[in-house]
């Protein structure tokens, strides 16, 4: 009896000592913020930012400033071939220095710029929503574990269930045993069905604990390892709309494939823009004169690409391409879904009607059990008897516990799979 007291005390000391309680959302949320794609969001959103402004740049003057110093070892010379004529031309200096500041401003480019912004946003907004596509999936990492160990901990109640009708009986039959009524043979065959039970519950614990330290890993160091999992006890589904966050996704690389699209045809617009160079230099723009002077000039002009061999065009195809491809990868993610949610609810329906054959099993293999005590009692059964009809009993209970847990991982599943969970 020490030796029981000493082994039930080191195994359930952890839970109870435990006084918090987990839901599934709970973890669910605590895995996500513990994810570490998450800190991609950030990243993400300010690279996006920088882009834009970068674009937005375009429109601000563009200013450089260039030099140069040359020599040529011919210039251009006039010349008169009548020598009656006194008239000298100067001489083009071989030597020529300048320093420039040149101004480019662009006027208008077609919506090139506005294009590209179009463009950047819509890629921005995918490759968050990428990330929730991500963060999504460990939905159903979660749930696999968390109803993994909801159900070890659901048996390990029913295993103290077992224990206790096995510790009642025992002192039951070492009274008889004592009186002479029973062998002692009997109270050694309960005895070992008894360190049986113990042995399956120290096992179911180690499993039980080997699941909520993956859960610890995936949920962070919030998670508390000996805190109790509540059953969720979701009711029913319903064959709503699936929201799955992938959705958004498609249409979000749709959009970007269509601003693309906008983009390639305004590279076609003309563009209009205004231009200034001021300088110093020898010579200036009079290419005749030696001496140091100063200059400048200011004009604008127009750029248009009338004929690109059809480039444009070609850049559009294959867009349109990319954007058949993507609606066979929706039209494949639509029937991934429905496959996973037909799958789903055929093991609702199998699990709900399991267990009420479960319920009426639990409920007639009680009753046998608490007539074979009796007779065990009066020494009209013997011990190995009582024991075979009190695990059968046990084991009706884990099954039906078990189908529970089960059917409540379905609905989760279901409600996950469409996205509404």
């Amino acid at each position: 009896m020490r030796t029981l007291i000493i082994l039930m005390a080191l195994l359930f000391s952890g839970a109870a000592l435990a006084q918090e309680s987990l839901t599934l959302l709970d973890c669910q949320q605590m895995a996500r913020e513990n994810a570490p794609r998450l800190g991609d969001l950030d990243v993400i959103q300010k690279m996006g930012e920088t882009k834009i402004e970068q674009i937005g740049s375009s429109w601000y003057p563009s200013l450089d400033l260039n030099g140069k110093l040359s020599y040529q070892s011919d210039v251009t010379e006039v010349t008169l071939t009548d020598p009656s004529i006194p008239v000298e031309f100067p001489q083009v200096p071989h030597d020529q220095y300048g320093l420039n500041l040149d101004i480019s401003q662009s006027l208008y480019d077609g919506g090139i710029s506005k294009g590209k912004k179009s463009l950047e946003e819509a890629l921005l907004a995918a490759d968050l929503q990428q990330v929730e596509v991500d963060l999504y999936g460990l939905k159903g990492i979660v749930n696999r574990y968390y109803f993994a160990v909801l159900a070890r901990q659901e048996n390990m109640h029913n295993l103290e269930i077992h224990l206790e009708n096995l510790q009642a009986r025992m002192e039951t039959v070492q009274t008889a045993v004592t009186h002479g009524a029973l062998l002692e043979t009997e109270l050694h065959v309960i005895e070992v069905e008894r360190l049986k039970v113990m042995k399956s519950m120290i096992e179911l614990e180690a499993h039980k604990k080997a699941h909520m330290s993956a859960l610890k890993v995936i949920c962070g160091e919030d998670f508390n390892q000996e805190a109790t999992l509540q059953n969720p006890h979701l009711e029913k589904i319903e064959a709503t709309a699936v929201t799955r966050p992938e959705y958004r996704l498609f249409d979000l690389k749709h959009a970007s494939m269509e601003a693309g699209k906008e983009l390639t045809g305004k590279k076609r617009m003309p563009q209009l823009y205004a231009f200034g160079q001021t300088g110093y230099g020898k010579p200036g723009y009079n290419m005749m004169s030696e001496d140091w002077d100063s200059y400048y000039m200011v004009g604008a002009g127009l750029k248009w690409k009338i004929w690109d061999w059809n480039s444009t065009s070609r850049e559009k195809q294959l867009i349109g391409y990319q954007q058949q491809i993507l609606q066979t990868q929706r039209a494949s993610f639509d029937k991934e879904i429905e496959t996973l949610l037909v799958q789903e609810e055929a093991k609702i329906e199998q699990y709900r009607l399991t267990m009420e054959l479960d319920q009426q099993v639990l409920e007639l293999q009680n009753k046998i059990s608490e007539q074979a005590a009796v007779r065990l009692d009066n020494g009209t059964m013997t011990a190995s008897d009582y024991v075979t009809e009190l695990n059968k009993e046990s084991l009706a209970r884990i099954t039906l516990v078990t189908h529970q847990v089960m059917l409540m991982q379905a609905i989760a599943n279901y409600l996950t799979i469409q996205g509404n969970l």
